[in-house]
Protein backbone atom coordinates (compact mmCIF):
# COMPACT_ATOMS: atom_id res chain seq x y z
CA UNK A 1 0.00 0.00 0.00
CA UNK A 2 1.14 3.49 -0.76
CA UNK A 3 1.52 6.26 1.77
CA UNK A 4 -1.71 7.90 0.57
CA UNK A 5 -3.73 4.74 1.12
CA UNK A 6 -2.25 4.34 4.63
CA UNK A 7 -3.22 7.93 5.53
CA UNK A 8 -6.81 7.41 4.27
CA UNK A 9 -7.18 4.20 6.29
CA UNK A 10 -5.80 5.79 9.48
CA UNK A 11 -8.08 8.85 9.07
CA UNK A 12 -11.15 6.67 8.57
CA UNK A 13 -10.29 4.65 11.67
CA UNK A 14 -9.88 7.82 13.77
CA UNK A 15 -13.28 9.13 12.64
CA UNK A 16 -14.96 5.82 13.54
CA UNK A 17 -13.34 5.86 17.01
CA UNK A 18 -14.52 9.45 17.62
CA UNK A 19 -18.13 8.65 16.60
CA UNK A 20 -18.24 5.51 18.77
CA UNK A 21 -16.81 7.42 21.75
CA UNK A 22 -19.43 10.19 21.33
CA UNK A 23 -22.29 7.67 21.27
CA UNK A 24 -20.90 6.00 24.37
CA UNK A 25 -20.68 9.34 26.21
CA UNK A 26 -24.31 10.19 25.31
CA UNK A 27 -25.61 6.89 26.72
CA UNK A 28 -23.51 7.36 29.86
CA UNK A 29 -24.82 10.92 30.46
CA UNK A 30 -28.44 9.75 30.02
CA UNK A 31 -27.99 6.95 32.56
CA UNK A 32 -26.40 9.35 35.08
CA UNK A 33 -29.28 11.88 34.76
CA UNK A 34 -31.84 9.11 35.30
CA UNK A 35 -29.96 7.91 38.36
CA UNK A 36 -29.83 11.47 39.79
CA UNK A 37 -33.59 11.98 39.27
CA UNK A 38 -34.45 8.69 40.96
CA UNK A 39 -31.99 9.39 43.81
CA UNK A 40 -33.68 12.68 44.66
CA UNK A 41 -36.71 10.76 45.94
CA UNK A 42 -39.38 12.78 44.10
CA UNK A 43 -41.89 9.95 44.55
CA UNK A 44 -41.34 9.79 48.29
CA UNK A 45 -42.14 13.43 49.07
CA UNK A 46 -44.34 13.77 52.13
CA UNK A 47 -47.41 15.91 52.18
CA UNK A 48 -46.99 19.52 53.26
CA UNK A 49 -47.42 20.01 57.01
CA UNK A 50 -49.80 22.82 56.20
CA UNK A 51 -52.46 20.25 55.21
CA UNK A 52 -52.98 18.40 58.51
CA UNK A 53 -50.83 19.84 61.26
CA UNK A 54 -50.64 23.49 60.28
CA UNK A 55 -51.13 25.76 63.26
CA UNK A 56 -53.08 28.84 62.13
CA UNK A 57 -52.15 30.79 65.26
CA UNK A 58 -50.64 34.19 64.53
CA UNK A 59 -47.23 35.25 65.97
CA UNK A 60 -48.71 36.54 69.23
CA UNK A 61 -50.04 33.07 70.02
CA UNK A 62 -53.71 34.03 70.44
CA UNK A 63 -55.00 34.96 66.98
CA UNK A 64 -56.26 32.80 64.19
CA UNK A 65 -57.92 33.41 60.86
CA UNK A 66 -61.66 33.01 61.05
CA UNK A 67 -63.48 30.67 58.70
CA UNK A 68 -67.10 29.59 58.62
CA UNK A 69 -66.38 26.71 61.01
CA UNK A 70 -64.82 29.12 63.54
CA UNK A 71 -67.80 31.44 63.27
CA UNK A 72 -70.20 28.56 63.94
CA UNK A 73 -68.09 27.42 66.91
CA UNK A 74 -68.17 30.90 68.43
CA UNK A 75 -71.90 31.18 67.83
CA UNK A 76 -71.68 34.22 65.53
CA UNK A 77 -73.32 32.28 62.68
CA UNK A 78 -76.19 29.83 63.13
CA UNK A 79 -76.48 27.25 60.41
CA UNK A 80 -79.93 26.77 58.90
CA UNK A 81 -80.84 23.11 59.54
CA UNK A 82 -84.06 23.43 57.56
CA UNK A 83 -82.15 24.08 54.36
CA UNK A 84 -84.17 22.74 51.38
CA UNK A 85 -82.78 20.28 48.91
CA UNK A 86 -80.80 21.77 46.11
CA UNK A 87 -78.64 24.09 48.23
CA UNK A 88 -74.98 23.20 48.28
CA UNK A 89 -72.34 24.87 50.40
CA UNK A 90 -69.86 24.86 47.59
CA UNK A 91 -71.35 26.95 44.85
CA UNK A 92 -69.79 26.52 41.45
CA UNK A 93 -70.14 29.46 39.10
CA UNK A 94 -72.04 28.93 35.90
CA UNK A 95 -69.13 30.20 33.91
CA UNK A 96 -65.64 29.66 35.30
CA UNK A 97 -62.32 31.10 34.37
CA UNK A 98 -60.66 29.43 31.46
CA UNK A 99 -63.93 27.90 30.19
CA UNK A 100 -63.85 26.75 26.55
CA UNK A 101 -66.70 27.79 24.30
CA UNK A 102 -68.68 24.99 22.68
CA UNK A 103 -68.65 26.48 19.19
CA UNK A 104 -65.19 27.27 17.84
CA UNK A 105 -64.77 30.61 16.26
CA UNK A 106 -64.45 30.56 12.50
CA UNK A 107 -61.26 32.07 11.19
CA UNK A 108 -61.73 35.46 9.66
CA UNK A 109 -60.60 35.53 6.07
CA UNK A 110 -59.35 38.81 4.75
CA UNK A 111 -59.77 39.33 1.06
CA UNK A 112 -57.33 41.72 -0.53
CA UNK A 113 -58.49 43.21 -3.76
CA UNK A 114 -55.67 44.01 -6.05
CA UNK A 115 -55.82 47.17 -8.02
CA UNK A 116 -55.22 46.98 -11.72
CA UNK A 117 -51.99 48.49 -12.77
CA UNK A 118 -52.46 51.73 -14.56
CA UNK A 119 -50.41 52.38 -17.62
CA UNK A 120 -47.69 54.85 -17.16
CA UNK A 121 -47.90 57.96 -19.21
CA UNK A 122 -44.66 59.31 -20.53
CA UNK A 123 -44.64 63.08 -20.84
CA UNK A 124 -42.15 65.12 -22.67
CA UNK A 125 -39.47 66.61 -20.40
CA UNK A 126 -40.05 70.24 -19.54
CA UNK A 127 -37.38 72.70 -20.55
CA UNK A 128 -34.87 73.57 -17.87
CA UNK A 129 -35.35 77.01 -16.30
CA UNK A 130 -32.33 78.66 -14.80
CA UNK A 131 -32.96 79.82 -11.21
CA UNK A 132 -32.81 83.48 -10.44
CA UNK A 133 -29.92 84.64 -8.27
CA UNK A 134 -30.77 84.83 -4.57
CA UNK A 135 -30.68 88.28 -3.01
CA UNK A 136 -29.84 88.25 0.69
CA UNK A 137 -32.15 90.54 2.73
CA UNK A 138 -30.58 93.28 4.79
CA UNK A 139 -30.40 92.46 8.52
CA UNK A 140 -33.01 94.25 10.63
CA UNK A 141 -31.75 96.29 13.57
CA UNK A 142 -31.98 94.47 16.89
CA UNK A 143 -34.73 95.79 19.21
CA UNK A 144 -33.59 97.77 22.19
CA UNK A 145 -33.74 95.80 25.46
CA UNK A 146 -36.59 96.89 27.70
CA UNK A 147 -36.24 96.92 31.47
CA UNK A 148 -37.83 93.96 33.20
CA UNK A 149 -40.79 94.64 35.43
CA UNK A 150 -40.77 92.46 38.49
CA UNK A 151 -44.14 91.56 39.93
CA UNK A 152 -44.52 91.14 43.68
CA UNK A 153 -44.12 87.54 44.70
CA UNK A 154 -47.20 85.80 46.06
CA UNK A 155 -47.04 83.13 48.71
CA UNK A 156 -47.52 79.66 47.23
CA UNK A 157 -50.20 77.64 48.97
CA UNK A 158 -49.34 74.08 49.75
CA UNK A 159 -51.69 71.60 48.11
CA UNK A 160 -53.44 69.40 50.61
CA UNK A 161 -53.56 65.70 49.82
CA UNK A 162 -56.96 64.54 48.49
CA UNK A 163 -59.20 62.81 50.97
CA UNK A 164 -60.22 59.36 49.74
CA UNK A 165 -63.80 58.65 50.73
CA UNK A 166 -65.34 55.27 50.05
CA UNK A 167 -68.93 54.69 49.09
CA UNK A 168 -69.70 53.09 52.44
CA UNK A 169 -68.52 56.25 54.23
CA UNK A 170 -70.69 58.41 51.98
CA UNK A 171 -73.67 56.17 52.66
CA UNK A 172 -73.05 56.51 56.41
CA UNK A 173 -72.84 60.31 56.15
CA UNK A 174 -76.21 60.43 54.33
CA UNK A 175 -78.02 58.55 57.10
CA UNK A 176 -80.45 60.39 59.28
CA UNK A 177 -79.95 59.93 63.03
CA UNK A 178 -82.65 57.94 64.80
CA UNK A 179 -83.84 58.83 68.25
CA UNK A 180 -83.12 56.03 70.75
CA UNK A 181 -86.18 54.04 71.74
CA UNK A 182 -86.75 51.72 74.64
CA UNK A 183 -87.70 48.77 72.47
CA UNK A 184 -84.81 49.29 70.02
CA UNK A 185 -83.04 45.91 69.51
CA UNK A 186 -79.30 45.50 69.73
CA UNK A 187 -77.33 45.81 66.52
CA UNK A 188 -77.11 42.44 64.81
CA UNK A 189 -79.76 40.78 66.96
CA UNK A 190 -82.10 40.16 64.02
CA UNK A 191 -79.69 38.16 61.86
CA UNK A 192 -81.37 35.11 60.29
CA UNK A 193 -79.88 31.62 60.15
CA UNK A 194 -77.10 31.42 57.57
CA UNK A 195 -76.96 29.15 54.53
CA UNK A 196 -73.94 30.86 52.97
CA UNK A 197 -71.14 32.86 54.67
CA UNK A 198 -68.58 35.12 52.98
CA UNK A 199 -65.46 35.95 55.02
CA UNK A 200 -62.77 38.63 54.53
CA UNK A 201 -59.86 38.71 56.99
CA UNK A 202 -57.63 41.75 57.53
CA UNK A 203 -54.28 40.81 59.10
CA UNK A 204 -51.58 43.21 60.25
CA UNK A 205 -48.01 43.05 59.04
CA UNK A 206 -45.45 40.91 60.84
CA UNK A 207 -44.55 42.48 64.18
CA UNK A 208 -47.38 45.04 64.03
CA UNK A 209 -50.85 45.21 65.60
CA UNK A 210 -54.06 47.16 65.10
CA UNK A 211 -54.94 49.73 67.75
CA UNK A 212 -58.37 49.48 69.41
CA UNK A 213 -59.20 53.24 69.44
CA UNK A 214 -58.32 53.60 65.74
CA UNK A 215 -60.41 50.57 64.84
CA UNK A 216 -63.36 51.94 66.80
CA UNK A 217 -63.09 55.27 64.96
CA UNK A 218 -62.96 53.57 61.55
CA UNK A 219 -65.89 51.27 62.41
CA UNK A 220 -68.10 54.17 63.43
CA UNK A 221 -67.09 56.20 60.35
CA UNK A 222 -68.23 53.28 58.16
CA UNK A 223 -71.58 52.90 59.96
CA UNK A 224 -70.81 49.89 62.18
CA UNK A 225 -72.40 49.73 65.62
CA UNK A 226 -71.43 47.65 68.64
CA UNK A 227 -74.15 45.19 69.55
CA UNK A 228 -75.04 41.52 69.78
CA UNK A 229 -72.26 39.03 70.71
CA UNK A 230 -70.01 42.00 71.68
CA UNK A 231 -69.00 42.54 68.06
CA UNK A 232 -69.74 45.24 65.47
CA UNK A 233 -72.54 45.10 62.89
CA UNK A 234 -73.63 47.29 59.99
CA UNK A 235 -77.32 47.58 59.15
CA UNK A 236 -78.87 48.85 55.95
CA UNK A 237 -80.13 51.91 57.83
CA UNK A 238 -79.45 53.74 61.05
CA UNK A 239 -82.35 51.81 62.61
CA UNK A 240 -81.22 48.44 64.00
CA UNK A 241 -84.51 46.86 62.89
CA UNK A 242 -83.29 47.00 59.29
CA UNK A 243 -81.46 43.94 57.86
CA UNK A 244 -77.82 43.36 58.80
CA UNK A 245 -75.39 43.85 55.93
CA UNK A 246 -72.26 42.40 57.57
CA UNK A 247 -70.47 42.01 60.91
CA UNK A 248 -66.85 42.17 62.13
CA UNK A 249 -65.21 40.17 64.92
CA UNK A 250 -61.81 40.13 66.59
CA UNK A 251 -59.30 37.54 65.37
CA UNK A 252 -58.11 37.00 68.95
CA UNK A 253 -60.13 34.67 71.13
CA UNK A 254 -62.89 35.05 72.22
CA UNK A 255 -63.33 37.34 69.20
CA UNK A 256 -65.13 40.21 70.96
CA UNK A 257 -64.76 43.99 71.09
CA UNK A 258 -65.78 44.96 74.62
CA UNK A 259 -66.17 48.74 74.98
CA UNK A 260 -64.22 48.87 78.25
CA UNK A 261 -61.24 47.13 76.58
CA UNK A 262 -61.15 49.17 73.34
CA UNK A 263 -58.93 52.08 74.62
CA UNK A 264 -55.97 49.77 75.35
CA UNK A 265 -56.76 46.91 72.98
CA UNK A 266 -54.24 45.58 70.44
CA UNK A 267 -55.07 42.88 67.90
CA UNK A 268 -53.16 41.32 64.98
CA UNK A 269 -56.26 40.88 62.85
CA UNK A 270 -60.02 41.27 62.39
CA UNK A 271 -62.56 39.25 60.41
CA UNK A 272 -65.50 40.56 58.38
CA UNK A 273 -68.30 38.10 57.58
CA UNK A 274 -71.59 38.35 55.71
CA UNK A 275 -74.45 35.85 56.08
CA UNK A 276 -76.87 34.80 53.34
CA UNK A 277 -79.80 35.18 53.40
CA UNK A 278 -79.78 38.49 55.19
CA UNK A 279 -79.38 41.85 53.43
CA UNK A 280 -82.03 42.91 50.96
CA UNK A 281 -79.29 43.90 48.48
CA UNK A 282 -76.62 41.24 48.95
CA UNK A 283 -74.26 42.53 46.25
CA UNK A 284 -74.24 46.05 47.70
CA UNK A 285 -73.68 44.63 51.19
CA UNK A 286 -70.64 42.68 49.95
CA UNK A 287 -69.21 45.78 48.23
CA UNK A 288 -69.65 47.78 51.47
CA UNK A 289 -67.94 45.01 53.46
CA UNK A 290 -65.04 44.93 50.99
CA UNK A 291 -64.67 48.73 51.05
CA UNK A 292 -64.68 48.78 54.86
CA UNK A 293 -61.93 46.14 54.94
CA UNK A 294 -59.94 48.14 52.38
CA UNK A 295 -60.43 51.27 54.50
CA UNK A 296 -58.77 49.50 57.43
CA UNK A 297 -55.88 48.43 55.19
CA UNK A 298 -55.52 51.93 53.76
CA UNK A 299 -55.43 53.62 57.17
CA UNK A 300 -53.71 50.99 59.34
CA UNK A 301 -51.77 48.78 56.94
CA UNK A 302 -52.10 45.03 56.72
CA UNK A 303 -53.44 42.87 53.91
CA UNK A 304 -56.65 41.15 52.87
CA UNK A 305 -56.94 37.37 53.27
CA UNK A 306 -59.75 34.96 52.45
CA UNK A 307 -61.09 32.26 54.74
CA UNK A 308 -58.42 29.79 53.46
CA UNK A 309 -55.48 31.99 54.55
CA UNK A 310 -54.77 33.01 50.96
CA UNK A 311 -54.24 36.51 49.60
CA UNK A 312 -57.46 38.19 48.49
CA UNK A 313 -56.86 38.58 44.76
CA UNK A 314 -59.22 40.20 42.22
CA UNK A 315 -60.11 36.68 41.07
CA UNK A 316 -61.07 35.73 44.64
CA UNK A 317 -63.26 38.82 44.98
CA UNK A 318 -64.99 38.08 41.68
CA UNK A 319 -65.58 34.50 42.83
CA UNK A 320 -67.36 35.86 45.95
CA UNK A 321 -69.60 37.96 43.73
CA UNK A 322 -70.36 34.88 41.63
CA UNK A 323 -71.33 32.97 44.80
CA UNK A 324 -73.82 35.72 45.64
CA UNK A 325 -75.34 35.61 42.14
CA UNK A 326 -75.63 31.83 42.29
CA UNK A 327 -77.26 31.95 45.73
CA UNK A 328 -79.81 34.53 44.58
CA UNK A 329 -80.55 32.48 41.46
CA UNK A 330 -81.27 29.41 43.59
CA UNK A 331 -83.46 31.50 45.87
CA UNK A 332 -85.54 32.67 42.92
CA UNK A 333 -85.84 29.17 41.44
CA UNK A 334 -86.90 27.76 44.83
CA UNK A 335 -89.62 30.39 45.22
CA UNK A 336 -90.91 29.65 41.74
Amino acid sequence: MSLREWLIAIGTLVIIVIVVDGIRRMHRARKESMAISSGMGADELKESPLDDEYNPELPNGGARIVSRGNLEERGYVTRDTSEPDGYDDDVEPETGWGAIDDEPEEPVQTRVQSRPEQPREFAEPEPMVEPEPMVEPEPEPAPEPQPEVRQPSRPVKEQEPPVVTSEVEEDTARREPVKPRGNQPLAGANRPEAREVLVINVLSRSGEEFSGPVLKKLFEACGLEHGDMDIYHRHEGSDTTTPVQFSVANAVEPGTFRPQDMPGMKTPGISFFMSLPGPSNAMQAFEFMLETAQTVVRNMGGELKDERRSVMTPQTIEHCRQRIREFERKQRSHRA
